[in-house]
């Protein structure tokens, strides 16, 4: 069993909230296998705790049924799960009695979408007993935990009946590049770490399922290119989990593979309107950390435009190399797997991925060059132009500078032959009069002595530095 990982930030948060010593609702949420559950446990470990989890899929007599089964479980009282209850509100109501027999509690529901059989119903029975009978209990923190992110914006985080009663709305991320190290310990080197990083993010689950002790290929090889495979059919789990309608998602993301759209881009390619239904469905992929919305960049200047961007890692690495071979791998077990389904592409594959992971942490980028607190505006600038440019990653900041950063993952030290290659996109490129233009250089290789010594690039950042860099 791995120690318990990270997730500092969140326990402190409900460690404050619980010595506060008064009745408390708060709502976690994030994607699936993001780690709520593990996070919700070890924050209660110490705790007199009722976790409840509902079962996926059930109607609501069944969910009924399972959770007088975990009450009994809890309490040690046999005949509460022969109780022929139907509906939420006699639950509750022998609930709030076994709530009050204790003098501090952690109460969870524990993916509460399935719980309320995806109705909102329940949210009006939480609202009454919080209203008339739990709060008053004199330390109590009731959580509301769920996966399907978009529900829980829109009847937790957002409903007009909970309004005013949550304390806390606490969004669980993926691992920072710094605990996905520390996950991954020693076991393997830098490059591995980023690999893993730039090809499954960092989602816990997804991490505990690669033995370390072996090399990355042969972890993608048993994981992903086998039949039995975790990662096989993850894709759809992903998508049938958490929306309905997958259909119009799965356009979406698959749209976004070739590079970050506009909403009018997004609405021609799916001939959707780009009125707020489209807008519902980006916004629960946004809520789901699949997609992300950056400001766009014009003239070097904030623009009121936006474009959207494919952020989960995982999903990039799905349609690059299972999807493709999906036929092949569920029916055998190939020889030299990871040769086969990548390619030629491999390397390509983990350079564009690179250009993601910096504007994906592009804001630890920002402090570790020591600017963290002047930027205006930041995302990548493409010009399409003849003899257009592109610039991976771009600050505008508040001091009068502009900083352009250029991602490189090479196979050997970067050296002097991409002084060349910035100059020639300087020379095509119109900059607003008066602003300091910063050249920076990300890599994944220490820079050549050369390079160095040129003293062209005002900073050169490696990846290592990016992992252990300043987290808030």
């Amino acid at each position: 069993m791995r120690n318990f990982i990270g997730r500092d930030n969140y326990t402190k948060k409900l460690n404050n909230l619980w010595k506060q010593r008064k009745s408390r609702l708060i709502s976690i949420y994030g994607r699936r296998r993001v780690g709520k559950t593990a996070l919700i446990k070890d924050f209660s470990r110490d705790k007199k705790a009722y976790l409840f989890e509902a079962i996926e899929g059930e109607e609501t007599k069944t969910q009924v049924k399972h959770f007088l089964h975990q009450l009994s479980l809890m309490t040690g009282e046999t005949h509460i799960r022969d109780l022929d209850y139907q509906d939420w509100a006699p639950v509750f109501d022998l609930l709030s009695q076994k709530i009050f027999q204790e003098k501090s509690l952690v109460l969870c529901f524990d993916e509460l979408s399935w719980m309320a059989a995806s109705r909102s119903r329940l949210i009006g029975y939480l609202k009454f007993y919080w209203d008339n009978k739990w709060q008053d209990h004199p330390h109590l923190m009731v959580i509301l935990c769920g996966s399907v992110a978009s529900w829980m914006v829109k009847n937790v985080v957002r409903s007009k009946a909970l309004y005013g009663r949550i304390s806390e709305n606490i969004l669980v991320e993926p691992l920072r590049p710094f605990e996905v190290a520390e996950f991954i310990g020693k076991h393997r080197g830098q490059r591995e770490i980023l690999e893993y990083l730039l090809c499954f993010g960092g989602v816990p689950k997804y991490l505990e399922e690669f033995d370390f002790s072996q090399s990355i290929q042969l972890n993608i090889e048993k994981t992903c290119f086998s039949p039995s495979g975790f990662f096989v059919n993850e894709a759809e789990k992903i998508f049938y989990n958490q929306f309905s309608e997958t259909r119009v998602y799965q356009a979406i993301v698959k749209n976004l593979l070739k590079g970050p759209l506009s909403l009018k881009d997004i609405s021609e390619k799916l001939t959707i309107p780009s009125g707020g239904g489209l807008k519902v469905y980006l916004d629960n992929l946004i809520a789901a950390g699949i997609v992300e919305k950056f400001q766009n960049i014009r003239n070097f200047h904030p623009s009121q435009t936006y474009r959207y961007h494919l952020v989960d890692e995982f999903l990039k690495f799905y349609y690059q190399f299972i999807r493709p071979h999906i036929a092949e791998i569920q029916h055998a077990e190939w020889p030299n797997r990871f040769e086969k389904f990548t390619a030629g592409s491999w390397f390509p594959f983990l350079g564009y991925a690179f250009e993601r992971f910096c504007l994906k942490n592009r804001y630890v980028i920002a402090e570790l060059l020591g600017f963290g607190g002047k930027v205006v505006s930041v995302g990548s600038v493409v010009d399409t132009t003849s003899g257009g440019f592109q610039y991976d990653l771009v600050y505008v900041r508040s001091d009068g500078v502009i900083t352009l950063c250029e991602a490189k993952y090479l196979s050997e030290p970067p050296s002097t032959r991409y002084i060349k290659e910035f100059e020639e996109k300087l020379k095509r490129t119109h900059f607003p009069k008066g602003l300091t233009v910063e050249k920076v250089l990300l890599c994944n290789h220490a820079p050549s002595e050369a390079l160095v010594e040129s003293g062209y690039f005002h900073h050169i950042l490696q990846a290592g530095q990016m992992i252990k860099g300043k987290w808030d």
